[in-house]
């Protein structure tokens, strides 16, 4: 009776193709990971520049700046101004009695690198600027 045994060349391929197939899923394990990192990021930095805007939007118009017991996000700071609305159609402008519509600006700048990450630009109704004569 012959007894079958490996040769050297299966074992080496067959260890081949099992380091290739760990490395494959090694690599979808830190790609998942690396995704999943990106991921909390992105919604820490949504979540943070919508507490900033819910803030302002309570705040007169003057009010830029968001005290930290409100703003606690280390390694972020906001940026927020009001300007002219954009895109009215030229009959809607300087109407008599109009109440002018401006538009909130709120910038979330990432320190690290000082770059923009999210912006909010939310239209609202300027009552500061009203002649109520």
């Amino acid at each position: 009776m012959k007894q079958y045994r490996f040769t050297l060349i299966e074992v080496v391929v067959a260890l081949g193709i099992l380091a290739v197939g760990l490395g494959g899923m090694l690599q979808l394990a830190i790609s998942a990971q690396l995704r999943m990192g990106n991921a909390m990021e992105k919604w820490q930095e949504v979540h943070a520049v919508t507490q900033a805007a819910e803030y302002l939007m309570l705040m007169d118009e003057e009010t830029t700046e968001i005290p930290e017991e409100f703003f606690d996000y280390p390694g972020y700071t906001v940026n927020a101004y009001t300007d002219d609305a954009d895109d009215l159609p030229e009959e809607f402008n300087g109407l008599e009695g109009q109440t002018p519509l401006k538009k909130l600006v709120i910038e979330l700048v990432r320190e690290r690198d000082g770059k923009v990450v999210e912006t909010v630009i939310i239209d609202r109704l300027s009552y500061e600027e009203q002649d109520y004569a």
